[in-house]
């Protein structure tokens, strides 16, 4: 099986990379990826009291970290090759042209001078940014920003047209899905209950990573309505000290059949949970201030509920937020829609 991803390539600007060397050499000498892989990363072990451990050791006992292991060096593999095409696309056209590489995308570009509007708009949108400074002393700054605006539109736009006279296909090795068994226990989920999707989700409601993913979780609940059952376990972060209070506050929605209202207002107000303010939204989001205040007294109970999510997730290999478990397989962080969308495409069609 091998993934063809070329659009998404085409659409972002691509940085220079200057590792991965040895997967290049391996693509030069005509060795097929996977066995080079294979080979070239169990050569990698450790010893411990006399006795050899390798990737695979890793894959056995630690699911979650080889699951990170294979995305991060299949991003590299790209991002390598990614740099590769990017050099042979502008030597192709240098020559077509008869100009240097380096001239390929800027060739043809003239800024223009920005419009007294254009200027003022952008003034008028990063006022508070300018540290007090009047127009006229930031106009030249806003020229400067404004003509870079052009060429980078105009660089995108050769671009374009380079990668659709010459097409870049990736052909790279899908990763091996690793699954892990992550139980529900009861918690807050929304979908139909065993459809074909569950889609588990440890979060902080104090994490800006978490508040980010959540208008992909919403998207894909959207796209996919009863296909997926999605649950949300706590996982409040050590280092964000109001964390642990909201996780409360929203685990005593739950009785009052308010939890994904209390869910809602807590991370649009993500970056504001001071207790206090976790109190007034809560309430303002329909909870009964008497029947709320009396569960949150019992405080023992209710962290000892989110200490029992924090503690399965360590067990499969949580250690940060937002993270996922679809039907099992491991997704790390507020990555984009289609991530996610190929998962559970895959896992709808079997």
């Amino acid at each position: 099986m091998m993934e063809n991803s070329n659009q998404k390539w085409i659409e972002q600007p691509l940085s220079k990379i200057v590792t991965g060397l040895a997967v290049l050499f391996a693509l030069v000498a005509a060795i097929s990826l996977p066995s080079f892989v294979e080979n070239f990363f169990l050569a990698d072990a450790v010893m411990i009291g006399g006795k050899r451990y390798d990737i695979n050791d890793v894959k056995k006992t630690s699911p979650v970290a080889f699951s990170k292991f294979q995305t991060e060096y299949q991003s590299l593999v790209k991002n390598t090759l990614s740099e590769f095409a990017q050099d042979k696309l502008f030597e192709l056209v240098a020559k077509e042209k008869n100009i240097k590489p380096s001239e390929v995308l800027s060739q043809g570009f003239v800024a223009t001078e920005p419009s007294n509007e254009e200027i003022q708009a952008v003034y008028t949108q990063y006022k508070p940014q300018f540290g007090g400074k009047s127009l006229a002393e930031v106009r030249d700054q806003i020229i400067k920003v404004l003509k870079n605006q052009q060429e980078q539109q105009h660089n995108q736009g050769v671009y374009k047209e380079i990668v659709t006279k010459y097409p870049v296909e990736f052909k790279l090795r899908e990763i091996e899905q690793v699954r892990v068994s992550v139980e529900t226990k009861g918690n807050p989920s929304t979908g139909k209950e065993g459809a074909k999707i569950t889609i588990i989700e440890f979060s902080d409601f104090e994490c800006p990573f978490c508040k980010r993913s959540q208008d992909v979780n919403r998207r894909l609940r959207e796209k996919y309505k009863d296909d997926i059952q999605w649950v949300f376990r706590d996982f409040p972060l050590p280092f964000h000290e109001n964390a642990m209070y909201a996780h409360m506050a929203a685990n005593c929605s739950i009785p009052q059949n308010k939890y994904w209202d209390v869910f809602q207002v807590l991370f649009e107000n993500s970056g504001n949970l001071s207790p206090g303010n976790v109190d007034y939204l809560v309430t303002k989001a329909g909870l009964n201030a008497e029947k709320y205040q009396a569960c949150m007294k019992d405080k023992k109970k209710l962290q000892a509920e989110i200490d029992s999510d924090i503690e399965d997730g360590q067990k499969v290999g949580v250690n940060g937020t937002p993270a996922f478990f679809i039907n099992g397989i491991f997704v790390s962080g507020a990555l984009p829609f289609e991530n996610f969308d190929e998962i559970i495409q895959k896992e709808l069609n079997k």
